[in-house]
Order: structure tokens, then C-alpha cells, then sequence
């Protein structure tokens, strides 16, 4: 197994040590090499490499090993780097030393090829296997942040669908639109369109007017068309102008779905106020037919009554005039009897009629009352 791609750093102020040790390694690594610790911490400190392992020499003049590991373990960026002391002296004493510096292993010179190999080997395992648990941990986070995120989008969502349902205007509606959109930290414009009139909300303020031709003109550009930060999205007769969508695709395709769903939901609301509306002219139109209805016939009973009264009461008073005989008066007579028993039994059914339609008109504005107590709820 080779490990071009990763690079070791020999720290060591002899330069046959340097050369043995380039010599065993090369092979499978990139080199780099310095004489001092002073040297190693400028070519770690300014970028110019970040070894994968280090090979320090631990007796050097100025700034032995174990100084220069505390120095380059203090950098940003250096505190997990491998580093294998190597050392003539292997005593107890000396690997607590280097333990205690912030080293990985030990070494004792003079190094022993395949030795050196198997450590280097080891330690580069180790950094690749604890920046894979690191980059693993990193994606679990991400993962579980998104998650949490996503879990709270979804309950912004289900509640403004649960709200959705005590709305009992148009008004209301797209301001419950506008207010969960705000709850997502966007700023977002609403138009609800009726036979009868427009809606607009808006966040923080009024809508501009440019807003509101904005909404008005591109109700046929598509349900969704983004530009930008800038989204429009058109349900029906419900259009939304979003004008500061994520940079981030994730959270912004996320939010798209979310906003389509509550615009569903806001259409399928509003299509219930409206049936609630056409309910209401419908019942209160037919309620006001049935009061007029029954007026009228109040009206004509009374005057059929009237007129059959004058007309037996004309009768009665010309029979002196008429010169019939007392046999024709009696005929007379008894023929305006039985028509006006047949006025008066139409009467009644008359009355009885208005009855009906009395119980039909309190029964319909019991309905009404109900129904709109139903819808309310």
C-alpha cells in the first residue's frame, strides 16, 4: 500500500539521519524536511505544508523535540497531527516525556526500516481513520440539524393548516398566510382574488403598489416561478410573491414544498368561504322569497274576503230592485251561499297554507343559524 497523496515532515538537525530516513520513506510519501525546530514551525505556521505525520528528532540545539511538539501542536489546525519522537535514548523517563509533549509513538534510534515503516504506516491509518469519524460525525450533524430544521418547518406548516379552518374571511386568510410565511423569515406578499374584490397582504407593512401589479399581472406566469431570491407561486385564485429566498438549495427547494403546500391548503379554504357565501345568499334569498310569498297571499286572502263581503251585501240590498219572485230570491240566495262556503274553505286552506310556509320559513332561519355556527367551528 502506498500513501503519495499524504506527506511527512522529518524534523532533525542532522542531515544523514534526514537522508536515511528520506530514504525509507520516499518510496511511499511526500517528504519535507527540517533542520531546526524554529524551521518546522515556519513551514507549519505559514501553510507551506500540513504533514500527515511527524518524524522528530528530540535532541536539537536551540529547541529540542519536545519544545518544538508543544509549539507546533499549539497552531490552528495542528493539534491532531501524528508524531513519532525518535530518539538514541528509549528509557521510561523519555517516552513519558514525549507522551506528555503531545506524542503518538517512539522510536529509538538507530531505526529499524521495516519498523519505521509499520509506524508510519499506523500512524497515517490513524489520522485517515479519525478525519473519516470526524467528516461521519460532521455529516450526522448536518443530517440531524436538518432533520430538526425540517421537523420545525413541517410543524409551521401542519399549524397554519390547522388555523386555516377558523378563518372566516378572505381578510383573515391572507393574513394567517402571510404571518406563517413570516415564522420562516420571508418576506412575502399575498393576493386572494374574489368576484367581488382583492385581498393583499403583506409583511411588516403595506403592500407597494409594484407588488400589487406584480401579483395581479403574472397570475398566468405558472404555479411556481423563482428568479432569484425572488419566488412567485400562483394557487387559483391565490398568488404569493417571495422576495428573500435562501442562497442555500437544500433549505430553499425544502421551503418551496412547504409554501405549495400551504397555498393548497389556503385554496382549499377559500373555495369553502366562498361555498359558505353562496350558502348564505342562497338561504337568505329563499327566506326572503317565502316572507314575501306569504304577504302577498296574506294580502289577496284579505281582499277576497272584502270583495265577497261587498258583493253579498250588493246583493242583499238590490233584491228589491230586481223584481224576482220569492222562489228566486231564495235560489239567489242560496247559490251565493254555497260559493261563498266554497270562498271561506279556500280560505282556510289558505290559512292552513300560510301555516306551512311560517314553519318552512322558521325552519330555514334555524338552518341558516346552524349552518353558519357549523362553519364558524
Amino acid at each position: 500500500m502506498t500513501f503519495g497523496g499524504q506527506q511527512i515532515l522529518i524534523i532533525d538537525d542532522s542531515k544523514e539521519d534526514i537522508g536515511f530516513l528520506q530514504a525509507i520513506l520516499s518510496g511511499d510519501y511526500s517528504i519535507v524536511a527540517a533542520t531546526s525546530g524554529a524551521g518546522a514551525l515556519d513551514i507549519c505556521a505559514f501553510g507551506k505544508i500540513t504533514p500527515s505525520v511527524i518524524l522528530l528528532d528530540v535532541s536539537m540545539p536551540d529547541m529540542d523535540g519536545y519544545q518544538t511538539c508543544q509549539a507546533i501542536k499549539a497552531l490552528p489546525g495542528f493539534e491532531q497531527v501524528e508524531v513519532i519522537f525518535v530518539s538514541a535514548n528509549d528509557s521510561l523517563d523519555e517516552k513519558r516525556k514525549g507522551y506528555e509533549a503531545g506524542g503518538n509513538d517512539y522510536l529509538s534510534k538507530p531505526v529499524n526500516r521495516d519498523e519505521i515503516l509499520q509506524k508510519v504506516k499506523l500512524a497515517v491509518l490513524r489520522k485517515q481513520a479519525r478525519e473519516d469519524s470526524e467528516s461521519q460525525s460532521k455529516m450526522a450533524l448536518d443530517t440531524a440539524m436538518t432533520a430538526i430544521m425540517d421537523a420545525s418547518e413541517q410543524s409551521n406548516v401542519i399549524h397554519f393548516l390547522r388555523q386555516s379552518f377558523s378563518c372566516q374571511s378572505v381578510e383573515e386568510l391572507a393574513q394567517s398566510i402571510v404571518d406563517t410565511c413570516d415564522n420562516f423569515g420571508l418576506l412575502n406578499t399575498v393576493q386572494i382574488r374574489t368576484d367581488w374584490q382583492a385581498i393583499t397582504k403583506s409583511s411588516g407593512n403595506n403592500p407597494s403598489p409594484l407588488e400589487i401589479e406584480m401579483l395581479t399581472s403574472l397570475q398566468q406566469i405558472g404555479r411556481i416561478y423563482q428568479r432569484g431570491q425572488r419566488l412567485i407561486l400562483n394557487f387559483g385564485n391565490i398568488s404569493q410573491l417571495i422576495k428573500n429566498l435562501p442562497d442555500d438549495e437544500a433549505k430553499c427547494g425544502r421551503l418551496r414544498d412547504h409554501l405549495a403546500l400551504i397555498l393548497e391548503g389556503a385554496e382549499s379554504r377559500l373555495k369553502a368561504l366562498n361555498a359558505v357565501d353562496e350558502m348564505k345568499s342562497v338561504m337568505e334569498g329563499t327566506n326572503d322569497a317565502l316572507s314575501e310569498m306569504a304577504t302577498k297571499q296574506a294580502n289577496q286572502k284579505r281582499q277576497n274576503v272584502k270583495i265577497m263581503d261587498e258583493m253579498i251585501e250588493e246583493i242583499q240590498v238590490g233584491l228589491f230592485d230586481y223584481g224576482l219572485t220569492e222562489e228566486q230570491e231564495k235560489v239567489l240566495l242560496g247559490m251565493v251561499e254555497r260559493y261563498s262556503e266554497k270562498v271561506f274553505s279556500a280560505y282556510e286552506e289558505g290559512l292552513q297554507l300560510e301555516d306551512s310556509m311560517a314553519v318552512i320559513s322558521s325552519s330555514l332561519k334555524r338552518a341558516i343559524k346552524q349552518f353558519f355556527q357549523s362553519a364558524e367551528s
